[in-house]
């Protein structure tokens, strides 16, 4: 008997039948007409936007016009120094090109609004959104054949009832080739939360159990492999690059770094945020070079692994085996990684998260965190103690 095709990223964004109980539905199918420009909004939402987050609240608020809000982007992206944000100009520029010559040959999705100044809100395809809120603002009509159209009118599919908007959003996020290593990994991540909200498969394997008074479980990783027909061993590679320092992420966006010659810097320096950020600067420099012509002609990777390992090299030796016989051949360098990433992690909870966490304190699922907070604060107040450390 055949073997049955896995689920692929494909299937989850034009067919019914995917790997989690149909949360994304058939969008494709639904019957594409034509709406007002003005009556479509992005959604606030959206796990990841073009215009910076003031531009885009004043857009969400009704005190900025799209077509204003965009005049002002690109007046500030023309001046910015980072080459990221000249090249989302640049690419939304040519995306506008096509829709002008070609016409609009994937229409975006847009669902109700319910509140807010427009009738609508993109569910997916707010690049071709703000495309053509460009060729309006600039009066280019869309060539449909033979046939001149307004940009003032955009070609949507409203989302069917009981679409899981986020999920929809996120897989074709994932989809898209321009997106950096940064976003692919959050974008993971959320979609195996809101795989985990939607329902885990029927799968006994991918059940999800509720051994803290009801708080459920997020779904497998293998579930989230499956729906988008990846491996384990590059969904592991991108969901790693989330344990470099905060700053190192910066730098991995800003100059869109692929995750390929990040590989070394991630895999060898995670317990040294300063030594990343050495190895990210002198990457991005070479980089800068071969772009303006004036580098040496470098493969990138290899060059990246080799000054990876002289940077560990700089470090201080492991102690002896002598030495580490005193302490029971105790790690202290896993400990030390692990207590970083914990404090990491807690460093990244922002003002919501935090009033979300005290607003379900009395919750099951709360009350569970707040334990395990409270033990893991006893603990450390006895380790330090040991050490004599009092405060």
């Amino acid at each position: 008997m055949a073997k049955k095709k896995t689920t692929g990223i494909s299937d989850l964004l034009f067919d019914e039948v995917n790997p989690y109980g149909a949360v994304i539905g058939d969008v494709v199918s639904r019957p594409v007409e034509r709406f007002p420009l003005e009556a479509i909004r992005p959604d606030p939402g959206q796990p990841r936007r073009l215009l910076p987050g003031d531009l885009a609240e004043a857009v969400n608020r009704g005190e900025m016009a799209p077509a204003a809000a965009l005049r002002e982007w690109l007046r500030r992206a023309a001046g910015d120094p980072d080459a990221a944000a000249r090249r989302d100009v640049r690419e939304l520029q040519r995306l506008a090109a096509a829709i002008e010559q070609h016409g609009l040959i994937n229409p975006i999705t847009i669902r109700p609004a319910e509140t807010g100044p427009g009738r609508y809100l993109v569910v997916t395809g707010e690049r071709r959104y703000w495309a053509h809120v460009l060729l309006a603002a600039e009066g280019r009509p869309v060539h449909e054949g033979a046939v001149l159209e307004s940009p003032e009118q955009i070609k949507a599919a409203p989302a069917p009832p009981g679409v899981s908007i986020r999920a929809h959003q996120i897989v074709e996020n994932l989809m898209r080739e321009d997106i950096n290593v940064i976003e692919k990994a959050h974008g993971l991540v959320a979609l195996r939360e809101e795989m985990s909200e939607a329902g885990a498969p029927p799968d006994d394997a991918y059940r999800r159990h509720s051994p803290q008074g009801g708080a459920a479980r997020p779904v497998p990783w293998k579930a989230v492999e499956d729906a988008l027909d990846i491996s384990r061993q590059y969904r592991l590679r991108i969901i790693s690059v989330l344990e470099l320092s905060a700053e190192a992420q910066a730098l991995v966006v800003r100059h869109d770094l692929a995750e390929a010659t990040i590989r070394p810097v991630v895999e060898k320096l995670k317990p040294w945020p300063d030594l990343q950020i050495r190895a990210l600067h002198q990457v991005i420099a070479w980089q800068a070079a071969e772009e303006r012509g004036e580098g040496e002609g470098r493969p990138i990777v290899p060059s990246a692994r080799a000054l990876v390992e002289r940077l560990l090299a700089t470090q201080q030796a492991p102690a002896a085996s002598g030495d580490k016989g005193a302490v029971a051949g105790f790690d202290f360098d896993r400990l030390r990684r692990q207590v970083r990433g914990t404090l990491r992690y807690i460093e990244r909870l922002d003002a919501k998260a935090r009033g979300d966490l005290a607003r379900t304190a009395d919750s099951p699922g709360g009350a569970g965190i707040v334990e395990e907070l409270r033990a893991l604060r006893e603990q450390i107040d006895g380790v330090l103690g040991e050490l004599g450390i009092t405060n």
